[in-house]
């Protein structure tokens, strides 16, 4: 059974199907304008939607990070470290990519199963 939550014009920010969710890619501009700032913001967000369909940290399958400038791949790495168990870390990747506005230095893609 597939379930979608939070419908927008051309996404859902949830996709849930059987205990996979899937979700959209999450930013936080309005946390700040440095990297650490807005990995801080979206790692928030990550947190509160897992929680919101039955997941957590621990349970991320995957997470794809996009961020907009090489020079902040250490910064955002910092905060992710802080932030992700090690011992439950899922696979991800990082790609320094352009981003859908200029004001964006980070985005999240995660894809976690729910407790």
């Amino acid at each position: 059974m597939v379930e979608r939550f939070g419908q927008g014009v051309r996404y859902h920010d949830v996709v849930k199907c059987g205990e996979l969710l899937f979700l959209s890619g999450l930013t936080d501009t309005e946390a700040g304008d440095t990297i650490q700032l807005q990995a801080e913001g979206t790692l928030k967000k990550v947190t509160s939607m897992l929680e919101k369909y039955g997941s957590d940290r621990d349970h991320i399958l995957r997470a794809e990070v996009y961020v907009r400038d090489a020079s902040d791949v250490a910064g955002f790495n910092e905060v992710w470290d802080a932030w992700i168990n090690p011992e439950t870390s899922p696979a991800r990747y990082l790609v320094v990519s352009q981003l859908g506005r200029p004001a964006i230095r980070v985005e999240i893609v995660i894809t976690a199963v729910t407790k």
